[in-house]
């Protein structure tokens, strides 16, 4: 990622991962207003359906600590983009699922494939942005981080009250599909300056 003397350029690369964290962040609380009705159209128990929240967090933790490793290996943009389309299929997966078992595997490969979003997204915004402008860029990818939560209950109750639970997962696949795409055009893999 170069860090850019463009400012429409550097603001559009903090646009483009803000809303893709943010995407991530939608994920971690939406479903939590959905239980009750995966629970009767699944015939779960409720200790049962607390598996899909319990699972999804529980894989984030275990991914998200080597987002570094992972970056490593792949590059930030390779990365950035398999995780996308991962978190993408994955939470397609979750609204299509028949059963519970499928339900929290898929809920797992949405933690797997979207724990690195957030630390991936805060490293390229760094690297776009010169020291001084840091704390600014930040407090904007911040933003995203916590909008996602706060909105998510409430978009996800409605769906589920006037559509269903599935609606929940599919209404977050064209913003995955839009979140490669941005990602993919204004998201470079170069060497970062210091």
């Amino acid at each position: 990622m170069l860090q850019q003397d463009n400012r429409p350029h550097r603001f559009t690369i903090l646009i483009t991962l803000t809303t893709t964290v943010a995407l991530y962040a939608m994920s971690v609380t939406i479903a939590n207003v959905s239980l009750p009705q995966m629970q009767g159209a699944l015939s779960a128990t409720q200790d049962q359906i607390a598996w899909v929240l319990t699972f999804n967090i529980v894989a984030t933790a275990v991914i998200t600590p080597i987002t570094g490793w992972l970056t490593a290996k792949m590059g930030q943009r390779r990365l950035l983009l398999v995780c996308i389309v991962g978190f993408t299929v994955t939470t397609f997966l979750c609204g299509g699922a028949e059963s519970l078992d499928a339900l929290v595997l898929f809920r797992i490969g949405q933690g797997v494939f979207g724990a690195p979003l957030p630390p991936l997204g805060q490293a390229m915004v760094m690297a776009a942005y010169p020291r001084r402008m840091h704390g600014r860029a930040n407090a904007i990818l911040g933003v995203g981080v916590m909008i996602g939560p706060i909105l998510a209950p409430t978009i996800g109750g409605y769906l589920s009250e006037v559509y269903s639970w599935r609606w929940v997962f599919y209404m977050m696949v064209p913003f995955g599909v839009i979140s490669f795409i941005t990602c993919f055009a204004f998201i470079k893999d170069e060497k970062h300056q210091v």
